[in-house]
């Protein structure tokens, strides 16, 4: 990880995907933390979490890691789009 930033980001990540994960399968859960990054989140934010799955040691949960995936493939298929 290189900055303190993308530490908060990766926190900030694992707690919406342990608080939106509550009762739900691992991909319905991973989904509604991808929609509430989408909703919520600055595209710059977005852009830097995103990076950090490049990192091995990047700290998110295996929930969080999922979603940021999606994440990725959404704003990929929006590029090529």
């Amino acid at each position: 990880m290189s900055s303190n930033h993308e530490m908060q980001l990766v926190n900030m990540t694992n707690q919406i995907a342990a608080n939106l994960g509550g009762g739900r399968d691992e991909e319905a859960a991973a989904a509604a933390t991808c929609r509430h990054l989408e909703t919520f989140w600055a595209r710059s934010m977005k852009q830097r979490l995103v990076a950090t799955l490049a990192h091995g040691d990047n700290g998110l949960t295996p929930l969080a890691k999922r979603a940021v995936s999606l994440l990725a493939e959404r704003l990929d298929e929006r590029q090529a789009g």
